[in-house]
């Protein structure tokens, strides 16, 4: 019998999780309507969410905000610079750990004409594997893959210095070589600014 059921519950019980995590943070209070204005250091962590695989992601990164704002505020730039590890199942006699460096331009769209703590945002960005990604179920054929981000999140605290979001990755080549299947995570993200 299989286990997809089991898997799929236990994902909605952390998606459930995060939410009310996250909805408990909107009765918190925040000095600032703006952005903050410097660097700020990020550390998420998930697994990958689709069948035949169980592949877990830590990353620690380094969001860069450019200053310029879009849409009279409500839309923000930032670059994400991040390294991360990747532990897989393994291939017998090949790698079971990855670390991944990689580059994303991020957009970021505030509601309430730029005033909500909630935001959403996402980017395409390139990515390295410092090997050739295998596991029993896939096989990269590139190094260089295209790193797809897309989040929601809340920031709270003093001057919105602090956030906690949740984020869906992708990493592929986009079919520029075969094979192609490409790996996506859920991610769960604390981020504090400088």
């Amino acid at each position: 019998m299989s286990n997809t059921p089991r898997r799929a519950h236990g994902w909605a019980r952390a998606f459930q999780t995060v939410a009310v995590s996250l909805c408990g943070l909107a009765g918190s209070g925040y000095a600032s309507a703006a952005e903050p204005a410097g660097p700020s250091v990020y550390l998420e962590g998930g697994k990958t969410f689709q069948q035949g695989g169980d592949t877990r992601m830590a990353t620690i990164g380094l969001r860069l905000p450019v200053q310029r704002t879009l849409w009279d505020g409500r839309v923000t730039a930032a670059w994400d610079l991040y390294l991360s590890d990747w532990k897989a199942d393994a291939v017998p006699g090949a790698r079971s750990q990855f670390s991944q460096f990689g580059l994303v331009p991020m957009f970021r769209y505030r509601f309430d004409a730029g005033q909500s703590p909630w935001f959403v945002e996402g980017g395409v960005g390139v990515s390295y594997l410092n090997e050739s990604y295998q596991t029993p179920n896939k096989s990269f054929s590139t190094q260089w893959n295209f790193s797809d981000h897309l989040g929601v999140g809340r920031s709270f605290g003093a001057d919105r210095r602090q956030e906690l979001g949740v984020y869906v990755k992708h990493v592929s080549n986009a079919g520029l070589r075969r094979p192609n299947p490409g790996e996506s995570f859920v991610l769960l993200r604390y981020a504090y600014a400088f």
